[in-house]
C-alpha cells in the first residue's frame, strides 16, 4: 500500500520521475552508487524534491539537491537517515548500506555537486562534452599552438645570430 502512495506523489511530479531515471542511471554506471537501494533511491528522491520551493521544481534543480542533500551527510553514520514512511518503527531506508558504502555515496556526491557548479553537467550524465565547450578547448588549442610556432622561428633567428657574431676579446 505504501509503495503505490509514493509512487502516486513521485508521479505527479515530472521532475522526479526524470531525476529518478538520472539517478538510475548513475547507480548503473559508477560503482560507488551501485549499493544504493533502489527504494532508498526513490525516498531520497522524493524528500528531495518535496525540499524545493515549488516555483524552482525542474530536472536540474532536483538533481542538485539531491547531491546537496547526500552531500551534507545524511547518509553518514551519526546522520538523520533516510527514514522509511511505510514502517512504524523507526527505521532507516538505506540501512543495508555499510559505513564504507555510504562514505563513498557522500564523497561521489559531493564531487557530482562541484561538478554542476562547474557547469560540468556532462560529467555527471556520462556524456560527451557539448559541441560549444569542444569547440571552444580546439580554439585555445590552436591559439597555444599558433603562440608556439610564433616564439619558436625567434629563438632560431637568436640561436642563429649568435652563431654567425664573431666573438671578439
Amino acid at each position: 500500500m505504501c509503495v503505490f502512495s509514493h509512487q502516486s506523489q513521485a508521479h505527479g511530479l515530472p521532475s522526479c520521475v526524470v531525476t529518478l531515471r538520472v539517478m538510475r542511471d548513475l547507480c548503473q554506471r559508477m560503482e560507488a552508487w551501485a549499493p544504493l537501494p533502489q527504494w532508498a533511491l526513490e525516498l531520497l528522491v522524493q524528500k528531495s524534491i518535496f525540499s524545493l520551493n515549488p516555483a524552482e521544481n525542474n530536472a536540474g534543480t532536483a538533481l542538485q539537491r539531491v547531491f546537496e542533500i547526500l552531500a551534507a551527510g545524511i547518509l553518514l553514520p551519526g546522520g538523520p537517515g533516510l527514514l522509511d514512511p511505510c514502517e512504524k518503527d523507526t527505521t532507516d531506508a538505506a540501512a543495508s548500506l555499510t559505513k564504507q558504502q555510504r562514505e563513498d555515496l557522500t564523497a561521489s556526491a559531493q564531487h557530482a555537486l562541484r561538478l554542476l557548479t562547474f557547469r560540468q553537467l556532462y560529467r555527471v550524465l556520462g556524456m560527451d562534452p557539448p559541441a560549444k565547450a569542444q569547440a571552444k578547448k580546439r580554439t585555445q588549442e590552436e591559439t597555444e599552438d599558433q603562440q608556439t610556432e610564433q616564439s619558436e622561428p625567434a629563438a632560431k633567428k637568436l640561436k642563429t645570430d649568435a652563431s654567425t657574431t664573431p666573438v671578439t676579446s
